[in-house]
């Protein structure tokens, strides 16, 4: 998370456009590093065996951990970071290739094709 931090200037003073998130838990500082970093310029890349989530439940109704953790980083892949196992991004990163990313017009067209009929 950026905020009240002076992060995002350290990072661009380094060379740095991208950053890698990592951690617990993706429904709260995961996906707010991400938002964050998109408003500032810097892309994002979310590792998604190096996050997780909890399971919660409350008036709106119950979501287990697994499911809510596959739903966020199908929404973050299709509009905010690059989604990707540890594997891939350090094959990414030893080629010196970014990671693909999607966007939510591809993602959309993509649910259709995959929910249709």
């Amino acid at each position: 998370m950026f905020a009240g931090t002076d992060v995002a200037e350290w990072l661009r003073g380094q060379g740095v456009d991208t950053i890698t998130v990592v951690g617990h838990m993706t429904i709260n500082c995961d996906i707010a590093t991400a938002l964050g970093a998109e408003a500032l310029g810097l892309a994002a890349e979310v590792l998604s065996d190096a996050t997780g989530a909890i399971h919660l439940a409350n008036e709106m109704g119950k979501v287990r951990a697994e499911v809510l953790h596959e739903v966020l980083l199908v929404l973050l892949h299709s509009n905010v970071a690059a989604v990707s196992s540890t594997e891939a991004w350090a094959d990414a990163v030893r080629a010196g290739h970014a990671l693909p990313s999607s966007n939510l017009v591809t993602s959309a067209m993509q649910g259709r094709a995959a929910f249709a009929g």
